[in-house]
């Protein structure tokens, strides 16, 4: 049978038994002060927040994609939620454009794999990830009037134009007054003298994002986009009057690209259009004015014509490719994910002039090879390491 404890083995161990119990609740209160101090403190709470925001960053844009965070299988392609997030952000893009151009009563159409995506698949086409839109040019002109005022509210989308860049064949001078633009080496001018910077067109951006095409051309496409095209009349035309017109844009034009050859063709004797000294007078005006100049000619001298198209094709693109400009003239509105995008009446024509069969599916390579939805292009090319 145990031995009953005394009085003060009882009062002693009593006394223990309190004395854990009191160090237990000093400590419990204690962690409670100082929840209640990190609570009440600004600095606190915002490192808190901050933390919780790390954790779980905070993404304000509106979701035009159907299960954006889920890998999906369409039309047998894997479309990835990477890829989604991609389509959502252009998506955005286009949904400001449109309200722009609803706004000031400017028409413009899909164009390309993005109206062939609205007619045969309802939005994007699996494997593509880009937008196309065009225009005629006086709503181009238009459009690129009107939209800084429109985005001067908008931190985070903003307009960059074909012109905005400067060359290394424009002159010191002309450098030197150009030195906030991205710059382009010669070699990249006579590699990619038919693609962007010098493919006239704008493009609608969102700065929250990086896009990064590849090593050779890492100083020309930094965030997200849409492409916005521009048609002008060309061949055939009923009179004179319009070809010659026509073909002093496309002297402007490929002076403005290739300001080299044109200047080796006027010291070899070649005829142009326009006179010699005025001719000279271009060349010598710097990228940007060139391409500023030769937007403002295509405008002066518009005029409605049975045929359109960009002006590249009909001149550094190797296929050149016209639209019936009556395939233009109604407008109906078809899904494309979440929103509804204009398209010509008659889209069978027109993409049967861009692909040939067009309902036939044809998968195809994309445009982009790294980009993020997450990190602006700022923080991107200045944290990261590219290849030299």
């Amino acid at each position: 049978m145990a031995k009953k404890p005394s009085n003060l083995e009882a009062i002693t161990l009593q006394n223990k038994l309190l004395q854990e119990q009191n160090n237990s609740l000093r400590k419990q209160n204690e962690l409670l002060r100082q929840a209640m101090l990190n609570f009440n403190s600004d600095d606190k709470r915002g490192q808190l927040l901050q933390q919780q925001e790390q954790i779980e960053p905070k993404n304000d844009r509106e979701i035009f994609i159907d299960n954006i965070n889920r890998d999906e299988i369409r039309e047998g392609f894997l479309v990835t939620s990477h890829r989604k997030k991609l389509w959502n952000v252009q998506v955005g893009l286009l949904q400001e454009f449109a309200r722009i151009c609803k706004k000031h009563n400017i028409r413009w159409f899909t164009i390309g794999g993005t109206l062939l995506g609205a007619v045969r698949h309802k939005g994007f086409i699996p494997w593509d990830d880009d937008v196309d839109v065009i225009m005629f040019r006086p709503d181009y002109e238009k459009f690129k009037s009107v939209v800084e005022q429109e985005l001067k509210y908008n931190p985070n989308y903003s307009m960059w134009y074909w012109f905005n860049h400067r060359l290394e064949t424009d002159s010191e001078a002309a450098q030197h007054a150009n030195t906030d633009l991205p710059f382009i080496s010669r070699e990249y001018a006579n590699k990619y003298a038919g693609l962007s910077p010098f493919f006239p067109l704008l493009r609608l951006v969102d700065e929250r994002t990086t896009c990064f095409l590849s090593e050779e051309r890492k100083d020309i496409f930094y965030a997200i986009w849409i492409d916005i095209f521009c048609f002008d009349p060309c061949p055939p035309f009923q009179n004179k009057s319009l070809l010659n017109n026509f073909n002093m844009a496309q002297e402007l034009f490929l002076a403005t690209i290739y300001p080299e050859k044109v200047m080796e063709a006027l010291e070899n004797g070649e005829k142009f259009l326009i006179p010699r000294d005025k001719l000279l007078t271009f060349l010598n005006l710097p990228f940007k004015t060139r391409a500023q100049q030769f937007d403002l000619f295509s405008l002066k001298h518009y005029s409605k014509s049975s045929y359109v198209s960009e002006m590249a094709y009909q001149t550094i693109r190797k296929r050149k490719r016209a639209y019936r400009a009556d395939s233009f003239d109604k407008v109906i509105y078809l899904p494309f994910e979440k929103i509804e995008v204009p398209v010509p009446a008659n889209y069978d024509a027109v993409l049967t002039d861009d692909f040939g069969d067009w309902h036939r599916i044809v998968v195809a390579g994309g445009h982009l090879n790294t980009f993020s939805t997450d990190i602006p292009y700022r923080e991107y090319f200045s944290k990261v390491t590219t290849r030299q």
